[in-house]
């Protein structure tokens, strides 16, 4: 390979690059704007919870009710509650209009107090899966604080008549565990340096096999290739050029990226040298990826359908933009064991938990060992599509 020409070609390809505004937008604007709605709906701490309870009460007053008025976060109170009857309840819930209808019978204040059991009907609104979890989840914290203050109650009366010593082994029937929320001390991670990593995780995913592949069918397509052939410039000196601007590029991208996360959402995040390396051999392995379906389909309208595709899939299923926990079980082991996924998974124990090389050394052999396979198919149907124009 002749260095003189590879330069030649990376300079040429750069500034082509450069000059087309719908490239500039997909390497550098489009990422640019994920970020923000990224770092728009999930990056920030978010409001308390506020849940629209209908309730029911075949009683004038209850305790409970009480209780659920009371109970606030940051000065604003959880449970919005709408007192209806029950068919009124039911046709809300029905229509979305509460979150959850709670029924208390009839009775209920004089059984909780006079120590019966007493029971309480919850009906959730299931439509928003995810909304269905935070209502249900608020509602059950609720009662378990409420059952755990009304034991403490009762104790407080049966105290007067039992010996000093015997109270622990009562209050532990009560509060068999005491659950202490800690944090642990230095800088904790945030849900916007996760959607940092997504960023640097769609450039070298999306924009760099669109980059790479259609940049080289637009050479066969002018011709430019195969005059190239006849030169002395060899096909290979034209694919390394490719491959290096398309690098350069987004790493350029990737750069100006982080450098907007910093600016507007104050994330001081940058990759250390080990993150470099796994940020290089993941743009190899998607440059290579991008490569072999164009080769492969020789169309750039089908590589560019093929390769939005495979982007799209990867971007939720490997655990681009969405935390791996989220994923369905039949996922997760995408994320867990494909190059991008292993090396993005990677990237964020290192940079973000700051695990050691050790730790994170089995997604970095499957990262590494991908990209070097990935390279070899891309470069034995590189050859093939040359062969095929001469």
């Amino acid at each position: 390979m002749r260095a003189r020409a590879i330069k030649g070609i990376l300079v040429k390809e750069i500034k082509e690059l450069s000059r087309e505004k719908m490239a500039v937008f997909w390497i550098f604007i489009f990422p640019i704007i994920w970020l923000v709605i990224l770092g728009g709906i999930w990056g920030g701490e978010g409001g308390p919870v506020k849940i629209k309870v209908g309730v029911v009460s075949y009683e004038n007053s209850s305790i409970l009710l009480e209780a659920m008025r009371e109970v606030k976060v940051d000065g604003v109170n959880v449970f919005d509650i709408v007192r209806l009857n029950e068919s009124e309840g039911l046709k809300f819930l029905k229509e979305g209009k509460v979150d959850a209808l709670v029924i208390l019978p009839e009775g209920f204040t004089f059984n909780l107090t006079h120590g019966f059991p007493a029971h309480v009907y919850v009906y959730f609104n299931k439509v928003d899966p995810q909304n269905y979890q935070i209502v249900r989840g608020t509602l059950q914290g609720f009662f378990m604080e409420f059952e755990k203050r009304l034991g403490k109650e009762r104790l407080k009366f049966a105290f007067k008549y039992v010996e000093d010593k015997w109270k622990p082994y009562l209050l532990g029937l009560v509060e068999p565990i005491v659950v202490v929320e800690k944090e642990v001390k230095g800088e904790k991670v945030t849900p916007m340096e996760f959607y940092v990593t997504s960023f640097i995780g769609i450039q070298f995913l999306f924009a760099t096999m669109l980059t790479i592949s259609s940049s080289v069918l637009e050479e066969i397509d002018k011709g430019t290739l195969r005059r190239i052939a006849s030169s002395p410039t060899s096909p290979w000196d034209f694919l390394t050029g490719k491959m290096l601007a398309t690098f350069l590029v987004i790493l350029a991208s990737i750069v100006v990226g982080l450098s907007f996360a910093f600016i507007v959402f104050k994330v001081r995040f940058f990759p250390s040298p080990i993150g470099w390396l796994i940020i290089i051999l993941g743009s190899i392995f998607s440059m290579s990826l991008g490569l072999t379906i164009a080769m492969l389909t020789g169309s750039i309208r089908t590589t560019t359908a093929v390769v939005n595709i495979v982007s799209m899939f990867l971007m939720f299923f490997a655990a681009v933009v969405i935390p791996e926990s989220l994923l369905p079980s039949w996922a997760r082991p995408i994320s867990e064991y494909f190059p991008l996924g292993a090396g993005l998974k990677a990237l964020r124990s290192l940079e973000l938990y700051h695990r050691s090389i050790e730790d994170i050394g089995g997604s970095l052999l499957i990262l590494g060992i991908g990209s070097i396979i990935a390279l070899i198919i891309a470069v034995l149907s590189y050859k093939w599509r040359i062969k095929r124009l001469e």
